[in-house]
């Protein structure tokens, strides 16, 4: 009964927690461009049309370095807090406070430029 009560403890424990791949960034090795803020990113979901479901646990502290950017979208209202997400050119994912005057201007920056990129095409 007790290795019973000790196995059930466990399973619900583990169950409340979650996989420690799924949930915690302690495990992968960042670029140490933006720090621990972003995490790698498939961009066919990008060229899909597909915007995933992320939320944002907190901003990157560092100023965003527009020309690393290569796209962004704005997280859903299902969030807990606001943000803007980018995608850098090599393929990784930064959140970012999108009240900082940083965020705006790189978001009005790359809607410009995919205006321009559209009107080519």
């Amino acid at each position: 009964m007790k290795v019973s009560a000790a196995a059930l403890s466990f399973l619900i424990l583990a169950a409340t927690l979650g996989s420690p791949a799924h949930g915690s960034l302690a495990h992968e090795s960042w670029d140490d461009a933006f720090g621990p803020w972003e995490k790698p990113h498939t961009e066919d979901w990008f060229h899909l049309g597909i915007r995933p479901a992320d939320c944002c646990p907190s901003y990157t502290p560092r100023k965003i370095r527009c020309k690393s950017m290569k796209s962004y979208f704005l997280t859903t209202s299902g969030c807990s807090q606001p943000a803007v997400i980018f995608t850098t050119k090599k393929g990784k994912i930064v959140c970012a406070n999108p009240n900082k005057a940083d965020v705006q201007d790189c978001v009005t920056n790359l809607k410009q430029d995919q205006a321009l990129e559209n009107l080519s095409r």
